[in-house]
């Protein structure tokens, strides 16, 4: 369990620094790709680019930052999202034990899996409320009420779980608390962004 844990985990501190620094405006570079040290390729859906100052690909797992390629890139001229906030999508360097969809819906719901969603680390923060499983993908709709409203991320955030060429994936989804996103737009985005990321990679 304690491996599911930390993938789980491993993006929410990220995730919570992008979404801090989304609505800066600070002209620098937005690629739309990034290769991996694996040669796994992540790239984004349209409006969607590559933060290249909180993208980790060194250690274990890669961690890669999408957003607004316009905030990004400090030029409102550039492409936006059709859904405000951040991306983050956390790639395993090296293959291994891909959980099945039905353990893994298991185990989030669980204290232990729970508490790995959680920003404090405490299961009594989260909340799932909404759960949906195609085929070799989970999708979770999640609401963590340890994230602070100051911080600007909003409380609920969608993940999606699943296993790419050996790879355990994760995608997660966080609005901004000013401007939430509606659950179907929620789900659709990161549906998206798991169908480009096997279309980039032939899968």
């Amino acid at each position: 369990m304690s491996t599911l844990i930390s993938k789980l985990a491993i993006a929410a501190v990220v995730l919570g620094l992008a979404a801090c620094d989304e609505g800066i405006n600070v002209t620098r570079a937005a690629p739309e790709r990034i290769k991996l040290p694996d040669g796994l390729v992540v790239s984004g859906t349209p409006g969607w680019c590559i933060d290249t100052r909180t993208t980790r690909t060194n250690g274990d797992t890669s961690v890669v930052v999408l957003g607004s390629c316009a905030a990004i890139a400090g030029n409102a001229l550039a492409p936006r999202p059709e859904v405000p906030g951040v991306v983050t999508v956390s790639v395993e360097n090296r293959p291994g034990e891909v959980p099945p969809t039905s353990i893994l819906q298991n185990f989030v719901a669980s204290d232990a899996g729970r508490a790995a969603l959680a920003r404090d680390g405490s299961p009594e923060s989260v909340d799932i409320l909404d759960s949906r499983s195609v085929d070799d993908l989970l999708l979770i709709l999640v609401e963590d009420r340890s994230i602070r409203r100051t911080a600007g991320a909003a409380r609920d955030f969608w993940r999606a779980l699943f296993g790419f060429d050996g790879r355990f994936v994760t995608i997660s989804l966080v609005g901004m608390s000013d401007r939430p996103i509606e659950s179907p737009a929620g789900f659709e985005t990161l549906e998206a962004q798991v169908d480009q990321i096997r279309v980039e990679n032939g899968g």
